[in-house]
């Protein structure tokens, strides 16, 4: 049975209370045909970033649009060059940041990631660490991504397409995959976030990507054996 929006509202303030890492005191959901809106504030961009991850956990969730703003306490927040100091210092002291190149600005606790990674997934991981920093508001994440050596389109597909076979949480026969200049477009339909997450997953970390572009759809309606 498909959850109402009163029903996944309810779920989802309550697995924010639940959630210790996320002060969900000043967080407002809002629930319209499975889409969920989060507005309100919290003090670190860490405990925004764990608001949608939780808001994604519920079942009959299609998509979360998240509004929430970070404020953090008056006393004591770093200025933009101790933000900037700290996230350097971070992703220098990370091992999966080597073969990078990496540079950090700040203004107004806004970061910004400009430069290359290797691989698509470093990308993301970057931005993950500069937002542990204390005093960021947010993340503008321009990396760019160079693979060390090329791999073919067809090659890149096929390895997307046996990770998605392998995961237990991915709906493989229901998931297009289509490459182009390292590019991965998803498109389909999926029944939980989770199917929709592993199979985002599953292009992140094949060798040779250099983009994904997420056009599948979340649908609570499960398509019968081989038709989707």
């Amino acid at each position: 049975m498909t959850l109402s929006d009163k029903d996944i509202q309810k779920r989802v303030v309550d697995e924010l209370y639940w959630d210790s890492r996320v002060d969900s005191s000043k967080i407002t959901v809002t629930v319209d045909k499975g889409k969920v809106t989060l507005s309100g504030t919290v003090p670190s961009y860490s405990a925004r970033n764990r608001a949608v991850d939780d808001a994604y956990w519920i079942k009959d969730v299609t998509w979360v649009d998240n509004k929430i703003t970070v404020k953090y306490p008056v006393v004591s927040v770093p200025g933009d060059a101790d933000i900037k100091q700290t996230v350097i210092t971070s992703l220098a002291a990370d091992y999966d940041m080597e073969k990078t190149d990496i540079k950090a600005s700040v203004k107004n606790g806004i970061v910004t990631l400009e430069g290359s990674v290797d691989e698509y997934w470093k990308k993301g991981e970057a931005g993950r660490i500069a937002c542990r920093a204390r005093g960021v508001c947010d993340i503008v994440n321009k990396l760019t991504v160079v693979p060390t050596r090329s791999v073919a389109d067809k090659a890149i597909a096929d390895d997307v397409r046996a990770a998605l076979e392998r995961n237990i949480h991915a709906t493989a026969e229901c998931t297009t995959v289509k490459v182009s200049h390292g590019i991965v477009t998803l498109s389909g339909t999926v029944p939980t976030w989770s199917a929709r997450n592993a199979a985002v997953t599953a292009a992140e970390y094949t060798r040779g990507v250099i983009d994904v572009i997420d056009d599948l759809v979340v649908t609570s309606a499960v398509p019968a054996k081989g038709v989707c």
